[in-house]
């Protein structure tokens, strides 16, 4: 009997025989445990594969999951001079502002960073108001999916986009980089601070600890006797993360094993610091 024949007749053969016997993945979740599989197999590396899983979720979640949110948005005054408008820039480092009037549910454009350099080596004649320059802003839903945010941006040459809520207030920021960000990975730039690999772990006063999200696990299971091993995660945000099946917002929290881990600060694509409470034991309970 041949061995084409013996993988027919097998009740639960593995996706990744069916492909190599040239039949299609029926669907997006066959498809998944395709690549899985093949990075199982070292077919295709760790890279790759977390590459290809981006490209799924870009189809699966909203411009909500990605974006920044509104308490950490950056935004210029729409009443402000070069010199207030250029030290914001000088200090935050990014290329593109909200610009507002009155505050950050009346944003009456996008600011280009570049689009101040003639004025400030006086090439240009100096502008009345800073909604004389700004850019046309463009609006979008919070439960837009981020693959089709993708095609707005690709299309109308855009890179950043203000997000609203049902009631039409602002509730944060999307840009072309959050998105990449998800297939890719990290996209660092000058601006960015270093990663902090800090393992710093602080007791609080009601027995709870604090601690960067970037504390390795191989500390925190020497701190707290644990023994938590996942392949390709390093971290307590990691673990975090793993188990929660998505990226925290802040004050999330979940159970793992006698632990509580509760986010206290998070970014739209970084867990920053965490709360770790030990939860009494059945054992503690009854005694």
């Amino acid at each position: 009997m041949s061995d084409e024949t013996s993988l027919e007749k097998e009740p639960h053969e593995s996706i990744f025989k069916r492909l190599w016997r040239g039949m299609r993945p029926a669907n997006k979740s066959e498809l998944a445990q395709v690549i899985a599989e093949a990075g199982s197999r070292d077919i295709i590396d760790e890279d790759t594969e977390d590459m290809l899983k981006g490209v799924f979720d870009i189809a699966t979640l909203r411009v909500s999951d990605i974006m920044i949110p509104r308490s950490e948005m950056v935004t210029i005054d729409a009443k402000m001079g070069l010199k207030e408008a250029t030290e914001i820039i000088a200090s935050s480092g990014h290329s593109r502002y909200p610009v507002s009037k009155e505050d950050k549910d009346h944003i009456v454009g996008i600011l280009n960073a570049k689009d101040l350099l003639p004025y400030a080596v006086g090439l240009k004649p100096m502008f009345k108001s800073l909604s004389d320059i700004v850019r046309p802003c463009t609006v979008v839903p919070e439960t837009l999916r981020v693959d089709a945010m993708l095609n707005q941006f690709q299309e109308n040459h855009l890179h950043i986009a203000v997000v609203i809520d049902e009631f039409g207030g602002v509730c944060g920021l999307v840009t072309i980089e959050d998105i990449l960000e998800l297939i890719v990975g990290d996209i660092a730039d000058e601006y960015d601070e270093a990663e902090d690999h800090s393992s710093e772990i602080i007791k609080n006063q009601d027995n709870s600890y604090e601690m960067p999200g970037t504390t390795l696990l191989e500390d925190f299971n020497e701190f707290f006797k644990t023994q938590y091993a996942l392949p390709d995660i390093d971290t307590v945000a990691g673990l975090v993360m793993h188990q929660l099946g998505h990226i925290p917002r802040q004050d999330e929290q979940i159970k793992i094993d006698n632990f509580m881990f509760k986010v206290l600060e998070s970014s739209h694509h970084q867990v920053k610091k965490i709360q770790v409470t030990k939860l009494k034991t059945q054992e503690s309970n009854d005694a």
